[in-house]
């Protein structure tokens, strides 16, 4: 049987209190506190439909990043927003750099598209040809980055590709890395944002789109009515009210992760891929990522991402997502264990 292709499988233990979960890359400390008491608040908005296209969440969307509303688009989750750009180019071609995101490759063959596949850290080499390239910014699972400036020369060197940069993980990174300004000069630039990883509201799946307003009117003919529900739009309307808020502290974050990735380090037969973001790759010396997590869960009640079903990796490799420093201090215990 393939493992299922995505961290926090969660839902495949039944029966196990997992202590920490490092295996998913959403915020560490949950959803806000006021975020979901207003949630709680809104239950009698099943009993009717949402707004068809997301109209009143948009309004603040567009606000809260300085552009049209001509120029957004609301998904079910950032997954949706690749399906119907590669749906919107059916039977097209795209060029997805990895180790990546398997929906990417996904969306492609479920839209009859022509795949190639390039090395994550050769974007600035390649030679773009397809019509879509994908590129995760920075990258999930290793957090490799572009800087804005270098996705701006490739869109500018390829101007018959449609570049769709995937910054789902631009939070949890330290670098300031987000290509939202170029958006005006590079029309050949489709952004992916997600907000439920920032946060921490995976359940509800909300996400959006931001490009040029002719690709936004192209992806609107292939989007069906409806596709948020109205408790993700409301989560979204509430976010972006009191964005500053409930913003995530990501400084605290980054210095726990930093943290673990070094004492991970100091283990034998582990080896820290580095990297500015909250969570990474991790090399075993021996190719036994499965063994690990199946050991992890069993004996220490922890759940670790198996990155062996990323193309181009293998059973050599994990992902973590550093926790608190108590969590991340279970893991180390038990890494050690694990040696011994």
């Amino acid at each position: 049987m393939i493992e299922y292709g995505h961290g926090d499988d969660t839902h495949k233990f039944n029966g196990i209190d997992f202590k920490a979960n490092f295996s998913s890359n959403v915020y560490n400390l949950g959803a806000h506190a006021e975020l979901k008491e207003y949630l709680k608040k809104q239950l009698d908005l099943i009993e009717s439909y949402p707004a068809p296209s997301s109209e009143n969440f948009i309004q603040l969307l567009s606000k809260h990043h300085y552009i049209s509303n001509q120029n957004c688009l609301v998904t079910n989750g950032a997954t949706e927003a690749f399906y119907l750009i590669t749906n919107t180019f059916y039977g097209s071609s795209a060029t997805i750099c990895t180790p990546s995101f398997s929906e990417y490759e996904q969306a492609g063959k479920a839209n009859s598209l022509q795949l190639e596949f390039i090395d994550r850290k050769s974007v600035l080499q390649h030679k773009f040809t397809t019509k879509l390239a994908f590129i995760c910014n920075p990258n999930n699972p290793d957090g490799f980055e572009n800087t804005s400036e270098e996705i701006a020369t490739v869109a500018k060197s390829y101007p018959d590709t449609y570049f769709i940069i995937d910054e789902a993980y631009t939070e949890f990174t330290s670098s300031s890395i987000s290509c939202i300004d170029l958006l005006s000069k590079h029309p050949n630039i489709i952004l992916v944002k997600s907000l439920t990883k920032l946060f921490c509201v995976p359940g509800l799946r909300l996400g959006y789109i931001l490009s040029s307003s002719p690709i936004i009117n192209k992806l609107l003919q292939h989007k069906m009515p409806w596709n948020v529900n109205s408790l993700a739009l409301q989560a979204g309307e509430f976010i972006f009210k009191n964005y500053n808020k409930i913003l995530p502290d990501f400084e605290s974050y980054f210095s726990d992760a930093i943290a673990l990735q070094n004492e991970i380090n100091k283990l034998d037969g582990f080896e820290v891929i580095p990297t500015n973001t909250s969570y990474f790759l991790v090399r075993l010396s021996q190719p036994k990522a499965s063994e690990l997590k199946s050991y992890l869960v069993n004996s220490h009640q922890l759940l670790i991402r198996n990155a062996s079903n990323f193309r181009t990796l293998d059973e050599h490799y994990i992902r973590i997502a550093s926790q608190t420093p108590e969590k991340n201090a279970l893991l180390i215990k038990a890494l050690r264990s694990w040696n011994n």
